[in-house]
């Protein structure tokens, strides 16, 4: 039963921390007033330093999407 309760809590915490579902990161950084292109030449430069996956945690964590938003966009700038 305390397992149940565990998954429960996991599920309600994705719910709750990550608000902008279904959005990507360029509609979060419109909404923000926020330029596009420094957020992409920032990712950039940790794509090539850091990684990809340090990329898409950062981007993640910074404007609270869910993790396949994250990848799109990474994904996006890493095949231009």
């Amino acid at each position: 039963m305390k397992l149940l309760k565990y998954i429960l809590a996991f599920f309600k915490a994705e719910k709750t921390e990550y608000w902008h579902r279904d959005r990507s990161i360029e509609v979060v950084a419109l909404e923000n007033s926020l330029d596009i292109e420094t957020i992409k030449n920032e990712t950039l430069a940790i794509i090539q330093t850091q990684g990809r996956i340090e990329a898409v945690s950062k981007i993640r964590h910074k404007f609270h999407i869910p993790l396949s938003a994250a990848w799109r966009f990474v994904d996006k700038l890493d095949n231009r």
